[in-house]
């Protein structure tokens, strides 16, 4: 079992068979233990659920609705709206069992209702596991991904590499793509893992190395004023291409990051381009994006959480491991999203 702490805050659990009620509680004892969920976990959430209410925690579920619907204001509104009717107070909690979109939603009500309660997750996605629970940023969607949300760590993060191993391979290599991000920025060995063995590489590996990097970087840098942006490496495509097309995260990220490694080697002097793109392909995972306009790309890019103004920054590489932010230019801008597979003419 791996027991780290990210940010002096979370306590993250990584095993096998780690969903009993005193692991997924931790050091809390409430009175009531929110669960929200969605569709495709809902019988482990119930299951969790169960075993919460036999140690003599009331544990009501709250099912929201799959994908990015349950990032949504009006969804953001129906728990909160659930969690006072349910007699939930501050000595209580909530945890979000699923996916990126539920710790993402569960983090963000913790944070604004009653102006914070406890929050733990389980995390049953990879995707979830390697980025979106750990590092306390939650995010609702409106114009663009995660343009309202907030900076609190959650409690405890619990990891059951158990349920990881059974999730269907789409899930697996969405997962992989930001494992392969934390290896890019923050750990050539994790990197040189994934370019080897692809989607057949260990997850009792590549699990605990992509939360050390993350764990190290949100330790130093919580509220992402410096290093922390880093971590944002192939999300200023991703994210736009993500939106304007709705194909999953992990997959806009892999494009994202063909783009970044693009502007990479054209501004950073980054020789590792060709080496990104046939590990993105090793991993099952896209190296190119499906039809959509440049033009909703670009203004999906301009709204961008990481924008100074009206300019484009983008997190490039010089060298694997040594990662860096700038501006770019229009003209790089350009060369970026046609390697990406968004063709197009000047901006």
């Amino acid at each position: 079992m791996v027991d780290l702490v990210v940010g002096g805050v979370t306590r993250v659990v990584v095993g096998r068979g780690v969903l009993d009620a005193p692991t997924v509680l931790g050091d809390a004892s409430p009175s009531i233990c929110a669960v929200v969920t969605q569709p495709a976990v809902a019988v482990m959430a119930a299951s969790i659920a169960d075993r919460l209410e036999a140690s003599g925690v009331h544990a009501p579920v709250l099912e929201v609705p799959e994908g990015v619907a349950a990032k949504a204001m009006a969804t953001v509104e129906e728990v909160c709206r659930t969690l006072a009717g349910a007699g939930v107070t501050r000595d209580d909690m909530v945890v979000g069992i699923g996916g990126g979109g539920v710790t993402d939603l569960t983090g963000f009500v913790a944070a604004v209702y009653l102006r914070g309660i406890r929050c733990h997750f389980v995390a049953t996605t990879l995707l979830a596991a390697v980025d979106a629970a750990i590092g306390g940023k939650s995010g609702i969607d409106i114009e663009g991904k995660n343009l309202i949300g907030a900076f609190r760590h959650p409690a405890r993060v619990v990891i059951d590499l158990e349920t990881l191993d059974a999730l269907p391979p789409p899930l697996i290599r969405e997962g992989l793509a930001e494992a392969l991000k934390a290896g890019l920025v923050g750990d050539p060995g994790l990197f040189e893992l994934l370019e080897r063995d692809g989607v057949d590489a260990a997850l009792d590996d590549v699990v605990p190395r992509s939360l050390a990097v993350k764990a190290r970087i949100v330790g130093g840098d919580f509220e992402e004023r410096g290093e922390r942006v880093h971590l944002n490496y192939g999300h200023t495509i991703g994210h736009a291409v993500e939106s304007a097309t709705g194909i999953p995260h992990g997959e806009a990220v892999a494009i994202g990051m063909i783009g970044a490694g693009r502007a990479s080697a054209l501004l950073a002097g980054f020789a590792g381009e060709d080496r990104q793109r046939e590990a993105i392909a090793r991993l099952g995972l896209p190296v190119g994006a499906p039809p959509v306009e440049r033009q909703a790309v670009l203004d999906l890019m301009r709204l961008d959480k990481k924008r100074r103004s009206d300019d484009i920054r983008m997190v490039l590489l010089e060298a694997v491991g040594r990662p860096l932010v700038t501006v770019v230019s229009s003209a790089t801008v350009d060369a970026a999203l046609t390697a990406s597979g968004i063709p197009g003419g000047d901006l």
